[in-house]
């Protein structure tokens, strides 16, 4: 395993934090990026040859979402594998994959960069895993909506990362709690804004369980007005596991002194982290939605 290592570092160009013997190939995985990516090589060991590199979504395990995880399947002629590449919050001591078969998956104790790879069955379904602490048990679980799933077939990558935060989106699977009730049940008194555009009256809010971590801290979500003039705030504990990095149509923007991503021009979407908290407000049908989501924002 040490040779491995050293070959795979000497081919890559940089350290590697762990390796997985997959049999004909192996896999290098490490740690890079800010916000961190987990990123796996597969190597042909025989003629010291790197078949392909493939770099999983930014991802933040933490203590309320202590495990972030993408399953990578290499799908070419030497060899058809899987590795599920888990990255652990500190403090954790190992993950177990749960999968949807007879063949055993070992308990994979946490290495360096937190990073714990393993080879999991390539056709089965992976369930979730779970974060497991010094005595083995269970502290935490990654459900299956959190997990991605890549592949790599003739050089291209392709699929999807695990399910984002949405801290943006409608409303979504919860309950409805009173104002009396909210801090309780959330574990968090909840932050309003203290200017919103005139006319619009809060409604109740809403307790949501992050789908990819049913064990972790639910977010509040709360909105003003009803269609087409609306104004949705969503708050969870922070980091976000899946942190909003600007790619795409985003651009950062600096919401009183931290940054932010915005969206959209009729319906603003804006994501934001301070304090502890992550912030998602979706903003439509005011005068100017951008603008008025950065000062909305700014007045938390």
């Amino acid at each position: 395993m040490a040779d491995d290592r050293a070959l795979a570092e000497r081919l890559l160009g940089h350290p590697v934090d762990a390796v997985v013997d997959l049999g004909p190939v192996v896999a290098a995985a490490s740690v890079a990026g800010d916000p961190p990516q987990s990123r796996v090589a597969f190597i042909d060991p025989a003629r010291a040859e790197v078949l392909a590199r493939v770099a999983c979504p930014p991802a933040v395990p933490s203590p309320g979402r202590p495990v972030v995880a993408t399953a990578v399947t290499l799908d070419e002629p030497l060899a058809v594998e899987r590795v599920l590449v888990a990255r652990a919050a500190p403090g954790i001591a190992g993950v177990r994959p749960v999968v949807a078969t007879d063949e055993p998956v070992p308990d994979v104790p946490v290495g360096a960069g937190g990073l714990a790879p393993v080879r999991v069955p390539v056709l089965q379904a992976i369930d979730g895993v779970e974060a497991l602490d010094a005595k083995g048990r269970r502290v935490g679980r990654l459900a299956a909506p959190g997990i991605g799933l890549l592949a790599v077939t003739a050089g291209q990558v392709s699929g999807r990362p695990g399910i984002g935060h949405g801290m943006a989106a409608g409303f979504g699977p919860g309950v409805w709690v009173g104002d009396e009730e909210v801090a309780l049940v959330a574990g968090q008194e909840p932050l309003l804004p203290a200017w919103l555009p005139e006319g619009l009256e809060r409604g109740r809010f809403r307790l949501e369980p992050d789908p990819a971590y049913p064990d972790g801290p639910p977010a509040v979500a709360v909105a003003w007005g009803q269609e087409p003039e609306r104004v949705l705030l969503r708050q969870a504990p922070a980091p976000l596991a899946a942190p909003d990095t600007g790619a795409g149509a985003g651009r950062v923007v600096d919401v009183a002194g931290v940054p932010g991503v915005l969206r959209g021009r009729r319906m603003a979407t804006l994501v934001w982290e301070r304090d502890g908290r992550a912030f998602g407000l979706q903003v439509r049908g005011v005068p100017d939605p951008p603008a008025a989501a950065l000062r909305i924002a700014a007045s938390l």
